[in-house]
């Protein structure tokens, strides 16, 4: 029996991992910075681990190397960006193991916002005008606004760890300057300023056997945490876009890719889709292309294994998938909210109350794997606590 490690186990998209290979009958084991984790309560997880925080790369890389030795770890499977670009950084330190991504250069060439713009421009795939510096020394005037405001990397390394970044939106030139002299992200790393797109966001979800693209996704969002744009709650598969696909793999196929990875889109009123990043890493609702029919997490281990993979050309439309605990925070900020109205607030709770819908499933809460849902529930109702 073959064993992998699944890393970031407190994170929904390694418990769709963990229940996906496990299914397949591989030993999976789970780990993160605590035994107690989301993935590792999962009837599908052979046992669970704990690491010291990614952050402190060099105890981080003990601990992975001493779990790959007591197992005998034959792939890792991280979910977080900081864990898959720990793990790229030290490959040099790690025991003989298999990572389903490509070289950590090529890596970083998606990664960094501010090069994927430029590789956008020489492939001509449609990408937001933007303005690049080093750093807050030579900003110059804008006339247009509202503009945004974005560091080339979602998270920088520092002395001591990490320092996470986010995008932000400036509405005139004082505030641009404000927030790019208050911010260490901006003031002291590269970033951007970018013209805004009006519009809402896609994604193209895709996996590459080195080079070669074997299978693809779409979802849409139907509900999001917090409700004006952000986590999704509730997502359906959907058909992809020819043109947002032929984009994704335009740029995935320039630098013969390898792993799965999240080309993210923002579309206009003319349906033209802007490239603003990819994340080469397993997404948030990976449930809901499992229930579809595309199982990227086995279907990227048999590639990272070596096995010959059919590619998957089809898969189910209309299908629902719904995080319940993220609905229902996502209802609390609706309620509470002053910007809906009594009759939006009534027909958003009846949408809530409503548990069953045509082709819907639960991402965690699921009747042949219950722990995940009963552990999810009790650090909920400790955080209301706090």
């Amino acid at each position: 029996m073959v064993s992998v490690l699944v890393l970031d186990s407190q994170q929904r998209s390694a418990l769709s991992v963990t229940r996906s290979l496990g299914a397949k009958g591989i030993r999976v084991i789970c780990a993160d910075t605590s035994t107690k984790s989301l993935a590792g309560s999962s009837r599908f997880s052979y046992t669970t681990e704990a690491y010291a925080d990614p952050n402190k790369s060099e105890e981080f890389i003990d601990d992975i190397n001493r779990i790959i030795r007591k197992y005998n770890i034959k792939a890792i499977y991280p979910v977080t960006e900081i864990s898959v670009y720990t793990l790229l950084e030290n490959k040099e330190r790690l025991l003989p193991v298999k990572l389903p991504f490509s070289d950590i250069d090529t890596v970083r060439s998606l990664s960094d916002k501010g090069a994927l713009i430029e590789r956008c421009k020489q492939l001509g795939v449609l990408a937001p005008i933007s303005d690049h510096y080093d750093n807050s020394q030579t900003l110059r005037t804008y006339s247009a606004f509202p503009v945004v405001l974005k560091p080339t990397l979602s998270r920088v390394k520092v002395d001591g760890g990490w320092l996470a970044t986010a995008v932000t939106y400036a509405h005139s030139q004082h505030e641009l300057e404000c927030l790019v002299s208050e911010s260490a992200a901006f003031r002291d790393h590269p970033f951007m300023v970018q013209g805004y797109v009006s519009g809402h966001g896609s994604g193209i979800f895709l996996l590459y056997d080195h080079g070669k693209c074997i299978a693809h996704f779409a979802h849409k969002r139907l509900r999001e945490k917090p409700p004006t744009g952000g986590v999704s709650v509730l997502s359906e598969s959907v058909l992809s876009d020819s043109t947002q696909l032929s984009a994704a793999r335009k740029l995935l196929d320039s630098v013969n890719w390898h792993g799965v990875a999240m080309v993210e889109f923002k579309v206009d009123d003319s349906d033209d889709a802007y490239v603003i990043e990819v994340n080469p890493r397993f997404w948030g609702s990976l449930q809901l292309a499992i229930d579809s029919g595309v199982d990227f997490p086995y279907l990227l281990h048999e590639a990272t294994m070596g096995h010959s993979v059919q590619a998957v050309t089809e898969y189910e439309k209309g299908v629902k998938l719904r995080w319940l605990l993220g609905d229902l925070d996502r209802l609390y900020l609706v309620l509470k909210s002053r910007q809906y109205s009594l009759y939006r607030k009534i027909i958003e709770s009846l949408k809530f109350l409503l548990p069953f819908a045509p082709k819907m499933r639960y991402e965690v809460n699921r009747f042949g794997d219950f722990r995940p849902f009963l552990s999810e529930l009790k650090n909920y109702i400790k955080s209301l606590r706090h």
